[in-house]
């Protein structure tokens, strides 16, 4: 899982997008922003998937505390997944997407294609379960993905695959699960 960005110049904030009224909108932006991916599990979602506007905190859900820095685009089942604000209250307290030493906090183990933390680190511990992105099904996806990259960088000129990886277009086609990676080949997408 990558840290979540979210920027000053936003349109959600610019057009002053309130929710639920402008949930179409907000929802195109905050895909736009994320580049196509899920926040929590960074698989691309495919135009044929439902995309949600997630309230990352559900208690602030169409509150006067609820906002831009409270929503992310996120796959469907991934939000069901997440659960509800009993749930919510289980998990606190809990590393927010958007923390700055987000990915010092949470890292990317390439022998289990897991995401680990501190021990004593409760916040980043509290976020991996919650979110349980060390799901099964998960590891599996993103080692499967790691594997066919590898297969592909051992079968070309690595300079140019590492430049091509790292090319928008790619972006679109193969690339999933950044934060993996950025890891294991060390460049920055």
């Amino acid at each position: 899982m990558k840290r979540i960005n979210k920027y000053k110049d936003s349109k959600i904030l610019t057009k002053k997008m309130q929710y639920p009224a402008d949930r179409t909108k907000i929802r195109e932006v905050l895909q736009t922003e994320q580049g196509g991916y899920c926040a929590y599990t960074e698989a691309r979602i495919p135009a044929s998937f439902s995309i949600d506007i997630e309230h990352f905190n559900p208690e602030l859900k169409e509150t006067k505390e609820d906002g831009y820095q409270n929503w992310f685009a996120v796959s469907h089942k991934w939000n069901l997944k997440k659960g509800n604000a009993v749930r919510w209250r289980k998990y606190q307290p809990i590393l927010y997407p958007t923390a700055e030493d987000f990915e010092k906090r949470i890292v990317y183990d390439t022998r289990t294609a897991s995401y680990i933390h501190e021990k004593q680190d409760i916040k980043a511990k509290n976020l991996i379960d919650f979110l349980d992105i060390n799901n099964e099904n998960l590891i599996k996806d993103r080692a499967d993905k790691i594997k066919l990259l590898e297969d592909l960088f051992k079968e070309t000129d690595k300079e140019n695959f590492l430049e091509w990886l790292s090319t928008p277009k790619s972006k679109q086609d193969l690339v999933e699960f950044r934060r993996a990676i950025e890891t294991v080949f060390n460049i920055e997408l």
